[in-house]
């Protein structure tokens, strides 16, 4: 079993299955476990001979099964809600029939803009080719790990090897130098020094993670057994381990009492609670340079054309940035973890910018925003196609089309009707303006 970019963080406040197991097929309990990149890899290995070893009926896992290991005793995978790309569905898929078995693969769709999509027109899913992976090369954190796994096994020279890594090999030298990762023969110039690796780990790779870009990870402890449970990334503990947090490890719940920020520890402690618990995030975004961020001006003219239908220009706002974001997975290889839409906080009475925007959720960002610069207007296109062609009727839209489950505001203040008359404005104003530069050129030339 395989989430979707959504289904793990609404299995974990929603249900437990081992509360489900144990109403409709207890003889099944001990057969059935959780399994995510988190957990500890002493936790991962077990489970996982327990699973090879025929112990285990099945996992309910995340992705971290996509990649790096060899299953090769499945017999069939459930695959619930689009994984977010096309390649990942066919990777977890691959993932039962190894060594010339039989298999079976069970797609099954949720509300998701995506899901619906691929309902509608199932042949854009089967004969859809397999997009192209984008990783950033300038992201300093991905870099400064790759040039340390390359000077391991062998020798870096700024000189010859910039063409290689481009311009901030210099500069992440310098970072791993000061780590005590990098050294070189101290007597050469410096465009002529050659750099290795004399960290302490034989094989730096070993601590390159090929699913996250963070090496910062919070430990969430078992605070009566003095027992790690599993690892947070950094960015993630604020949102999911902060004191008071209802946590949900193997199916059993957890309060969190304490987050330790100075030693990076979340101490919890087993709890019989009938409730759950979801942070809500309020973000400001101030644009200020770089590739982390890629967004539209909308015109005052749009704003004063919504207006005069008496709907509500923030809502629509907001609603056509969702719409936006629900299609970006359609032309560019990432889920709703890697992108974020500016959302309007429905408590905030402050005037928010007139635009259209989206930005890079993971540290340094992946280059995403860089891609969906390039496709802006086919985005803009098919955002709006999305929202006028979903036959829902509600003003607050639908996960079809307006709605996106990532959204820090609960999708609170969205207006459909607004949404189209947007989208609508800035396309043809888009184009007006693409219009008059070509006039101009060819007046010039």
């Amino acid at each position: 079993m395989s989430y979707g970019p959504y289904i793990e963080e609404i299995v974990s406040n929603l249900l437990s299955w081992r509360e489900i197991l144990l109403e409709c097929a207890p003889h099944l309990l001990d057969s059935i476990c959780s399994y995510r990149a988190g957990y500890m890899a002493q936790d991962r290995r077990s489970i996982e001979v327990d699973f090879f070893g025929g112990k285990l009926r099945g996992l309910a896992a995340t992705n971290a099964l996509e990649l790096g290991i060899d299953v090769g005793h499945i017999d069939a995978t459930l695959h619930l809600g689009f994984p977010g790309s096309i390649a990942s569905l066919w990777q977890q898929a691959g993932r039962s029939g190894r060594r010339l078995k039989p298999s079976l693969a069970v797609y099954i769709a949720f509300e998701g803009p995506l899901d619906q999509y691929f309902m509608k027109f199932p042949q854009k899913l089967f004969r859809r080719a397999v997009e192209s992976c984008q990783v950033d090369a300038h992201n300093q954190q991905v870099l400064e790990q790759h040039v340390a796994c390359a000077a391991a096994e062998y020798p870096l020279n700024v000189s010859h090897d910039e063409k290689f890594f481009g311009s901030g090999l210099d500069d992440a030298i310098i970072v791993l130098r000061n780590k005590g990762l990098l050294g070189s023969d101290s007597q050469c110039t410096s465009s002529h020094k050659m750099w290795r690796y004399i960290g302490h780990e034989r094989k730096p790779s070993l601590g390159v993670s090929i699913r996250s870009i963070e090496t910062e990870k919070y430990k969430v402890v078992d605070k009566l057994k003095n027992e790690v449970l599993e690892e947070v990334e950094e960015s993630k503990a604020f949102f999911q381990v902060y004191e008071g947090a209802v946590y949900l490890h193997q199916g059993t719940t957890y309060l969190v009492h304490k987050l330790d920020l100075s030693e990076k520890v979340a101490s919890c402690q087993k709890a019989d609670l009938k409730y759950y618990t979801k942070t809500r995030d309020y973000t400001d975004i101030l644009v200020t340079g770089g590739d982390l961020a890629v967004w539209i001006r909308v015109p005052q003219s749009i704003k004063t054309a919504v207006e005069k239908q008496r709907l509500s220009f923030r809502a629509g706002l907001h609603a056509s940035s969702h719409a936006f974001l629900n299609v970006v997975p359609l032309y560019i290889m990432c889920n709703s973890s890697d992108l974020s839409a500016e959302c309007a906080n429905p408590h905030e009475t402050r005037s928010i910018p007139e635009r259209i925007l989206l930005y890079d959720q993971h540290p340094g960002g992946l280059g995403l925003s860089v891609q969906v610069q390039l496709l802006f207007m086919e985005l803009l296109v098919a955002a709006l196609e999305l929202v006028k062609t979903c036959n829902c009727s509600a003003k607050a839209g639908c996960p079809n089309c307006i709605q996106a489950l990532s959204c820090g505001e609960y999708n609170e203040v969205l207006d459909k009707k607004a949404a189209v008359l947007i989208l609508e404005g800035v396309i043809q104003a888009e184009n007006s303006l693409k219009k008059s530069v070509e006039t101009l050129i060819d007046k010039a030339l």
